[in-house]
């Protein structure tokens, strides 16, 4: 069993029960002592759980920065944008939602004649200058962890537009529920999802099992989810009964 696979078998454990001994993780993974305690420090560093002497309990969820962000799971996010990317045309008016994922879509998007709507301060200067795109910058509140605008001023920008496609990123999935861990910025994303003619959800693999302060939308609400090939197979299928799925594949 992978290790990803494991690190999102042991949260679901977790969701089920406050607290969980390193014996029962165990036996439900079929791996040794050492390694169920190596996966919970790597838990416990993502601040996913907190450590006890033989096993582990729930903690809140903490959200990291963008500076912090930039340097996980990079080949995942860039297969994501690479997928997301394809998936723009000639014309699209597209939003693009704040996240370490949809900064890397510049890069990879080949249509010309796109114009692009976000609150995210990153994204406006990866495609800054590019005269292939209209830019538009919706701004507001300005949340240096995420490099992003939020409050009532760009809320009001983007109720008063719309789109043909929307990708948003997302700071956990759990059951149906796509989260985000400020509710300024989930309640941006939440108006952005009725106004666009498709939604699609960026995530990799690691957001899934993960429940953080906010729902701004259901799964079933969405046109699909892109995510990576990490991604377990049980999760995957039980993704399927909600909505579509891109599976993004990593190069070597």
């Amino acid at each position: 069993m992978l290790k990803e696979e494991r690190l999102q078998r042991i949260v679901k454990m977790l969701e089920q029960s406050d607290m969980i001994k390193v014996a029962d993780i165990m036996k439900e993974l079929q791996v040794a002592d050492m390694t169920v305690r190596r996966d919970l420090q790597a838990l416990e560093e993502a601040g996913l759980l907190v450590r006890l002497h033989g096993g582990a309990t729930k903690a809140g969820y903490k959200e990291r920065s963008n500076t912090e962000k930039q340097s996980l799971n990079q080949k995942e996010k860039k297969a994501i944008a690479k997928q997301a990317a394809s998936l723009i045309h000639d014309h699209d008016t597209v939003f693009l939602g704040p996240g370490t994922t949809n900064e890397s879509m510049h890069g990879y998007i080949q249509a010309r004649d796109v114009k692009i709507v976000t609150t995210s301060l990153p994204i406006f200067m990866k495609f800054k200058g590019d005269p292939r795109f209209e830019l538009l910058l919706a701004g507001g509140e300005y949340r240096e962890r995420t490099g992003s605008f939020i409050g009532a001023l760009a809320r009001q920008l983007l109720g008063a537009l719309r789109f043909n496609k929307a990708f948003i990123g997302t700071n956990g999935i759990h059951g149906s529920e796509v989260t985000a861990a400020n509710e300024e910025e989930g309640e941006g994303h939440r108006i952005i999802c009725h106004r666009t003619e498709q939604l699609y959800i960026t995530a990799d693999h690691s957001k899934f099992g993960v429940s953080a302060f906010y729902t701004f939308c259901h799964l079933q609400e969405t046109t699909a989810v892109i995510t990576d090939s990490m991604l377990d197979k049980n999760t995957l299928n039980q993704l399927k009964n909600h909505t579509q799925v891109f599976t993004a594949q990593m190069r070597e």
